[in-house]
């Protein structure tokens, strides 16, 4: 069954860009080794399940920013889970915890508070430096137009939202262990946008001389 849902989620990710399955891929890990780190009791299906089709409704979302990707995908994932007759007492859970990664509401169940933690993870630090670049490319901005964005306290285009969320100081995380990760993460971000951005202003030549 969970080839099914590894299947769909993948058809569904593709239709955003080649950074969209990775994602998923990584917050499926990353879901798994916050609950070994943590030590909780989770439902296993109920956590996968929920990992591997939170974003399955980002592509509408992307086309019209008026959509809450979480709460349309926990409808598309409610009606896909039913289709191939994913057990009834899970579909709910597992819906629940995709409706609230995207601060609809907040999460009332462990699997949904790991979820959350474990998307916004993948978001910050080098590798969330890496997806603002893969989305620029993807969407034509040149590395001017990101460094100029980064500065910014308002990112509207697409390529340039996901900069406000590695910019976030204090990010909210319901796991001791994903704000520590963050924290160290978030580390790299300053230092490489201070960098880059005295590299295309030559600053660092200047520098060399000396």
């Amino acid at each position: 069954m969970f080839k099914l849902i590894e299947d769909y989620s993948k058809e569904q990710m593709d239709k955003l860009g080649l950074y969209g399955w990775p994602h998923v891929q990584r917050v499926l890990q990353l879901c798994v080794k916050l609950v070994k780190l943590e030590k909780c009791d989770v439902d296993m299906d109920v956590l996968k399940a929920a990992a591997l089709l939170h974003d399955v409704a980002k592509h509408l979302e992307k086309n019209n920013p008026q959509i809450d990707h979480g709460v349309v995908g926990a409808e598309i994932a409610e009606a896909f889970l039913r289709k191939i007759g994913f057990p009834e007492p899970k579909v709910l859970a597992v819906c629940h915890a995709i409706k609230v990664h995207t601060h609809s509401e907040e999460p009332t169940s462990t699997e949904a508070m790991i979820l959350h933690d474990a998307d916004f993870l993948d978001k910050l630090g080098a590798t969330g430096i890496a997806t603002i670049f893969i989305k620029a490319c993807l969407t034509n901005k040149t590395i001017e137009e990101i460094l100029k964005n980064f500065y910014k306290e308002n990112q509207e285009a697409y390529a340039f939202q996901h900069i406000k969320w590695i910019k976030i100081k204090q990010p909210h995380f319901y796991t001791k262990t994903a704000r520590t990760i963050a924290k160290r993460r978030n580390k790299i971000v300053s230092k490489f946008f201070n960098q880059l951005k005295r590299e295309i202003k030559f600053e660092d030549l200047k520098a060399s001389k000396q």
